[in-house]
């Protein structure tokens, strides 16, 4: 009785074999299904978050008066305001 139980289960090998196609499959099912669902959901909500930004910029705009001058002022980091590949300007004079 003991060896027909022993028969009756599957070699480690087959076991090993039958988890990898599982997860091959599952992996597949994800990403042909579920990601693009994610993705296209994702690229939604970064579109429609633009187009509002895009639209509060435009009525901002176009809450200036005629002839109103705005001047907005980008303080920028003066350590990396050179790009590091800019080099060092050095100033010369051209001799003839």
């Amino acid at each position: 009785m003991n060896f027909i139980i022993q028969e009756a289960n599957l070699p480690k090998a087959l076991v090993i074999i039958l988890i990898i196609l599982i997860i091959y499959y599952v992996f597949s099912f994800l990403m042909r299904y579920i990601l693009p669902r994610v993705m296209r959901k994702y690229v939604n909500d970064f579109q429609k978050q633009f187009t509002e930004e895009n639209i509060r910029s435009q009525e901002e705009m176009n809450k200036k008066k005629e002839g109103e001058v705005s001047i907005k002022f980008v303080e920028k980091d003066k350590k990396n305001s050179q790009h590091p590949d800019d080099g060092e300007y050095v100033d010369y004079e051209e001799i003839k």
